[in-house]
């Protein structure tokens, strides 16, 4: 029997392609936004200064973002007995700066931070600390991972 000479046979090839065709297209209005991945709370996984590993004080430590419909609201922290802080406050308002869609930066309270990277596993914040007199800025990093 020849597929190509039973015209019903036909009909049923085709429009099987064509349910399979249509069942492949990528819906990426679906996707969830980076304000929705990381707005969540989150702990240290690592903490450096400098380069250099600090562990102590670290297991106190929670960030936690909040949102309103793919919109930046509130965070807080609990420091937890960590002298190192990215926001001014405990608590407050953030964004996302520039944009929320590819953003370099994360402001607290007004206080910027650089956003070395987001995802709903990962958030990395970097930020300058205050200098004591005669010496350079050290330079600290927060790598977090959901609590």
């Amino acid at each position: 029997m020849n597929v190509f000479r039973n015209p019903f046979l036909l009909v049923v090839l085709f429009c099987s392609l064509f349910l399979v065709k249509c069942t492949c297209d990528d819906d990426t209005d679906d996707a969830e936004s980076l304000v929705a991945q990381i707005s969540q709370s989150w702990k240290i996984s690592t903490l450096t200064v400098n380069g250099d590993a600090v562990t102590e004080d670290i297991d106190g430590f929670t960030l936690t973002l909040n949102q309103n419909a793919d919109a930046p609201t509130t965070y807080s922290i609990t420091t937890g007995g960590l002298a190192y802080n990215f926001a001014p406050n405990t608590s407050g308002d953030w964004t996302l700066a520039p944009n929320n869609e590819n953003p370099t930066s994360i402001v607290f309270s007004g206080s910027t931070a650089t956003l070395v990277s987001a995802s709903s596993t990962q958030l990395v914040i970097r930020y300058n600390e205050a200098a004591a007199d005669g010496k350079p800025e050290p330079v600290v990093q927060f790598t977090l991972v959901p609590r």
